[in-house]
Order: C-alpha cells, then sequence, then structure tokens
C-alpha cells in the first residue's frame, strides 16, 4: 500500500531538513578538515586534517552511545518543530535504523554479542530511551523496532513500516535512521583499510553524519491527508534483493530492484530521476556503470536519467544514507524543481542487500 510522507526532520552538515536539502539543491559543500581527526600519508611523516562532513557542533567531542543520541535529539527536534500536533502519540510506531554495536565496539552483554539482532536491539533501546529522556518525551517501549545492516537498513525499517500501515489502514509510523562514520572508532578503521578519501587516496569517500526522521501516514486516499493543497509526496513501492559476495558489484540486483519497480511506472513515463548512495569508491562506481546499462536494456527511452548523489554534500553517512535520498526526492516534489514526477532512491550494503524506492509526486 502506498504511504504518505506527512512530515520529516534532519540533523546533518548541512543542517536541517529544509536548509540541508535547499543546500544540496544549490551545490553546496561544506566539508572541511575535521577538528580532532588526522592522517598520515603514505610519502609523508606529517600529520593531514581530515576532510570530513561534521555536523557542526553538537557532536563534538562524543562517541558511541553518545554521539548516536546527540545526533538522534537534534533530528527530532527538526521534526517536531515542522509540525503543528505532536510528532509522537503514543500509538505511533517507531522504527530505528542504526549501525552494529560491533562497528562501535561497543560492550554487549555475552548472551546477545553473538545475535545480530539481539545487540542491534540492545543498542536501539539504549539510544531512543535516551534520546527521549532528554527532550521530556515518553513513548511505549512496546512500539519499537529496529534496525541495523549498513546502507539497507532504513529501507528495513520502511519496509515494515510500510507493511504496518497496510496492515492497520490508520495511524502513523515514524521512521528514522542514525549513524556517524565520524565516530572514533569506525572512522579509525576507516582509515586503515583505505576507504576515505585523502590527497594520497582520491577515490575513497568523505566520512560524514546524519539522522532522518520521517513521519509517514496510509495512503492520502484512506487517511483524509489529500484535503490539504500542495502536492503529496507518495512512496509507492519498495522492492529488497540480495547479491552473493562474488556479483554484488555487478548491478545485477540493484538492476532487479528497479525491474521490480517497473509494473507502478507507466510505459511512456518519463525517466525517473534516480538519486544514489554512490560515495566515490571504486566498486559502487562499477555498479552505477553496471546499473546505467542494464536500465537502458530495460527501458531504451531512459537513456540519460537525471542523477543526484547526496554524499557529495552529506558525505557518506551509513544507514542514513537512504532516508537522506528520500528527504531530498520530497523537497524536490514540494519545492517544484524534480524532473520528474517519479524519483528511485537506491542504497547498496556492503553485505549484498541491495533496495530500490519509488517516490511519486501527486497533485
Amino acid at each position: 500500500m502506498d504511504a504518505h510522507v506527512m512530515a520529516m526532520g534532519m540533523s546533518s552538515c548541512l543542517g536541517p531538513v529544509v536548509t540541508a536539502c535547499a543546500a544540496f539543491r544549490a551545490g553546496i559543500r561544506l566539508a572541511g578538515a575535521s577538528l580532532d581527526a588526522d592522517y598520515f600519508a603514505a610519502d609523508s611523516n606529517e600529520a593531514h586534517p581530515l576532510d570530513a562532513c561534521a555536523i557542526p557542533s553538537s557532536t563534538f567531542g562524543f562517541s558511541g552511545i553518545g554521539r548516536l543520541v546527540a545526533i538522534l535529539h537534534e533530528t527530532l527536534v527538526d521534526l517536531c518543530c515542522g509540525m503543528s500536533a505532536p510528532a509522537l502519540e503514543p500509538e505511533t510506531r517507531v522504527y530505528l535504523a542504526l549501525p552494529d554495536p560491533v562497528d562501535l565496539e561497543l560492550p554487549v552483554e555475552p548472551e546477545v554479542a553473538g545475535v545480530p539482532k539481539k545487540r542491534t536491539d540492545a543498542l536501539g533501546r539504549c539510544v531512543l530511551a535516551m534520546t527521549l529522556q532528554t527532550l521530556g518525551l515518553t513513548h511505549p517501549k512496546a512500539n519499537w523496532r529496529f534496525f541495523s545492516g549498513g546502507h539497507t537498513a532504513f529501507a528495513r525499517a520502511l519496509e515494515a513500516a510500510m507493511k504496518e500501515l497496510e496492515r492497520r489502514r490508520q495511524g502513523s509510523c515514524l521512521v528514522v535512521a542514525v549513524d556517524s562514520l565520524l565516530d572514533p572508532v569506525v572512522r579509525e578503521g576507516l582509515l586503515m583499510e583505505g576507504r576515505l578519501k585523502t590527497r594520497d587516496h582520491p577515490v575513497g569517500f568523505t566520512p560524514g553524519e546524519a539522522g532522518v526522521a520521517v513521519l509517514l501516514r496510509p495512503d492520502p486516499a484512506i487517511s483524509g491527508a489529500s484535503k490539504g493543497s500542495g502536492p503529496k509526496v507518495i512512496l509507492r513501492r519498495l522492492a529488497i534483493a540480495s547479491a552473493t559476495a562474488a556479483t554484488q558489484w555487478n548491478g545485477q540486483a540493484l538492476a532487479s530492484c528497479v525491474e521490480q519497480l517497473l509494473p507502478f511506472l507507466e510505459p511512456a513515463s518519463a525517466a525517473p530521476t534516480l538519486i544514489s548512495d554512490h560515495t566515490g569508491e571504486e566498486n559502487r562506481a562499477s555498479e552505477w556503470g553496471s546499473l546505467r546499462v542494464r536500465m537502458k536494456a530495460m527501458r531504451p527511452a531512459w537513456d540519460t536519467p537525471a542523477a543526484w548523489f547526496p554524499a557529495i554534500g552529506f558525505g557518506e553517512t551509513g544507514c542514513a544514507s537512504g532516508a537522506i535520498g528520500l528527504c531530498v526526492a520530497a523537497r524536490a516534489f514540494e519545492r517544484g524543481y524534480a524532473p520528474s514526477r517519479h524519483c528511485i532512491v537506491l542504497s547498496s550494503s556492503e553485505g549484498g542487500e541491495r533496495a530500490a524506492l519509488l517516490m511519486e509526486r501527486q497533485g
């Protein structure tokens, strides 16, 4: 069933959701020398500051759970500022995508350490409870669900929320993603792996951090939301597929996700705008090129679709990347500068999972 985007909130290097999407549209990029991270180039013994897309001030000096809480706090404040009614009613289901605590080297209880779902739930409960406490809010824990798994974690959370809306046909779901690749543990690991963009490694990515919250309700025709003025942003369908380790970057799995969305697009419709989580790494560049070839084979008219890359403005934001793509598309629809009335938000996880979200402007 279609879902209606009612409100959004964001915390990012470019600011809250309205400011950030406007800045991205204008081509503004605020990546700069990190205040607390240096690296040594292979040809030099001199330390150089690492370029990063850090959230201004609020996350400085924080790490681990504290950093995630700081990001989520700003995100929910932005969400609530844009709403006339409370965003978090007791019956609202909350779906939170966040990094695996193992990646953050956080202490985990022995009984859950070997079970990814249980350790993700433990971290999620801690982060969400602490954030709500700082905001002076309460919410029933029975309505919380948590997801990890890299770039497609948000897609999994969104999938669960859309299924819940289809089941209930009323109410709302809050889908949230929070991640930071500037956490000291994560950042140092990425430097050691040679994945970050430095002066001697230009094909790496610029690390970033972000939080995004999206409030969804059922299809406007059911919820009554269509009575309002202005364009409506609709989530039409979400497709998820998996690839093997040997084939995950050849574009086949991502193309299969796009192919699953074709029945919901008119045969003669203009090419949808593609919003990719491509970050500058070689394997993602290879997948992107292969996807474009496969898409042209699906529909020859889709020769040169418009393509946007949020990582240029926001940096690599991990499991928040798909959520940022959703916000970029939604604001483009609301402001009327989207090249077509459809957008496809693409996500590729390091673990081989792929996702594609079809969004539509109505009205």
